[in-house]
């Protein structure tokens, strides 16, 4: 009973430390061309004490205006070191793992006092025949930082070949399925 004990201790101890950190509501668009997918265009907007953090860090200023030189410092200071999570994207095509190691098209901004990140993820998923089921998980496996979806905040960018449809099993995963239109 005494090793029961001291085990559920530990394990509950454990649960107590793992908590987020930082809060990220984010909205994502699939971008299609006339071949298939090609990628997301992602935005994250921050809590406001982690944006005053960041504000407070890699602005000379901290009047939450990031100009285009203070967007890069952030990109390059407190970004790019997600690459090792996978930007908390975790994206799958029909059932194969795809790994995210980069992004493009990184900018920082601030709405009022919140800090929002822009970027996107190339995703290149060519449509022949068929459909093609992609499941895309957006988490944080440390629990550091709580990533939750926008109200409304999955959009889908389609071309006049390309059909798409999406559904949201669960609060962290988007089933995407397209197809060539005929």
């Amino acid at each position: 009973m005494r090793k029961f004990v001291i085990i559920y201790f530990i394990l509950f101890s454990i649960q107590l430390f793992s908590h987020p950190h930082v809060w990220i509501e984010y909205a994502a668009e699939v971008i299609f061309s006339e071949e298939g997918l090609e990628g997301l265009e992602i935005e994250w907007t921050f809590d406001e004490m982690f944006s005053w953090q960041i504000v407070m860090d890699y602005t000379e200023d901290h009047d939450f205006e990031i100009s285009e030189e203070e967007s890069k410092i952030i990109e390059n200071e407190a970004f790019a070191y997600l690459a090792e999570s996978g930007y908390f994207a975790d994206f799958y095509v029909n059932g194969k793992k795809y790994e995210v190691r980069k992004v493009e098209k990184f900018h920082a901004e601030c709405r009022g006092e919140l800090l929002v990140y822009h970027f996107y993820i190339p995703w290149k998923v060519p449509v022949k025949k068929g459909t093609i089921y992609l499941k895309i998980c957006f988490f944080d496996e440390t629990i550091f930082c709580e990533v939750v979806p926008k109200k409304d905040g999955f959009k889908i960018k389609e071309t006049k070949n390309i059909s798409a449809e999406y559904s949201m099993p669960d609060r962290i995963t988007y089933q995407l399925n397209f197809r060539m239109k005929k």
